[in-house]
């Protein structure tokens, strides 16, 4: 008769696969594949890609970086909406396009780097340039710079 073999992280799951390199019972769920055959997720060695490994200090430097390009672009654009104030639908074009300028600066910033938490610095970094532009501009956001402002978050979120 032959033994009943189970997984050696899944206690419940028979299998009869072994890592390539080490012999150890594995498996579906927690084998991966490697250019020699399966292997265990210790012989793997699995590890992140570098573009999405963003540490504390890339973090760091999209903070800094949103911040500044927030509160700078936003108080850039409020000015410019306030000088050229008879020109229709200029917020909203200014708006979608801080939301393009503040994620290409923030990517610039963190080497091009990818993730989540790139995507909340963003998105916002965008809310805050768009509170900026409130503040500096005269009267309050209508519906179209609403819309825009949703539409530069996701510009923004895109990138990363």
């Amino acid at each position: 008769m032959s033994d009943t073999n189970y997984c050696a992280r899944h206690q419940g799951t028979e299998t009869n696969l072994r890592c390539g390199r080490c012999d150890e019972l594995i498996c579906p769920q927690c084998l991966v594949h490697a250019p020699v055959g399966v292997r265990c997720p210790n012989c793997a060695k699995v590890q992140q890609i570098p573009t999405f490994d963003v540490t504390g200090a890339y973090l760091a430097r999209a903070i800094a970086a949103g911040l500044t390009l927030g509160i700078g672009g936003g108080a850039a654009a409020g000015l410019v909406v306030v000088l050229f104030f008879g020109l229709p639908y200029l917020g909203p074009f200014m708006i979608v396009g801080i939301g393009y300028l503040v994620a290409e600066g923030i990517s610039v910033t963190v080497n091009r780097k990818r993730g989540r938490s790139l995507k909340y610095v963003s998105a916002g970094s965008v809310v805050i340039a768009v509170l900026t532009i409130s503040i500096f501009s005269i009267g309050p956001m209508t519906l179209p710079d609403l819309l825009a402002c949703g539409f530069a978050i996701y510009v923004s979120v895109k990138r990363f």
